[in-house]
């Protein structure tokens, strides 16, 4: 069976493949759906994904909502553990720590971050991903850490 991050890396060289992907990704994680994240990048030890800024996502004050940040933030973490998990492990978020750091006017960025070396320890262990969410001129919004917890498949 081939791997989320093989299935990326073959839709995402040809035209329209990484909208194809992004859609897919959305139905197999059906909780996603409501932010809609559509996915720039994918790879090991790094993903992006864009927030487009709609109604839906608004909160009271018409900024896109913390909540809706963090689920994409948590979806570009998901990328990241999956590129970078390998076929014989598994991964489970254990937490999030965000800080807000500014309203949201428009579209973001959510980034996720890990270093080689977080991974390279034998099973179980914990990997602190690095998040942060930015807007297009590069300000930061949001920032933080999701923790997950990486075991052997059984």
């Amino acid at each position: 069976m081939a791997s989320t991050y093989d299935l990326y890396r073959n839709l995402a060289a040809r035209p329209l493949g990484r909208r194809i992907f992004s859609a897919a990704y959305r139905l197999k994680v059906p909780y996603f759906r409501s932010v809609r994240p559509r996915v720039v990048e994918m790879s090991p030890h790094r993903a992006v994904v864009q927030l487009r800024k709609r109604r839906a996502l608004h909160n009271h004050l018409g900024t896109l909502h913390a909540i809706a940040i963090a689920n994409g933030l948590e979806a570009a973490m998901g990328l990241l553990a999956e590129a970078t998990v390998g076929p014989r492990r598994r991964w489970i978020p254990k937490g999030i720590t965000l800080d807000y750091l500014a309203k949201v006017p428009g579209d973001v960025r959510c980034l996720a971050e890990t270093d080689p070396r977080d991974w390279d320890h034998e099973t179980p262990f914990e990997v602190e991903v690095r998040v942060g969410a930015q807007l297009r001129d590069g300000t930061v919004v949001v920032r933080g850490t999701i923790p997950i917890w990486v075991t052997d498949r059984t």
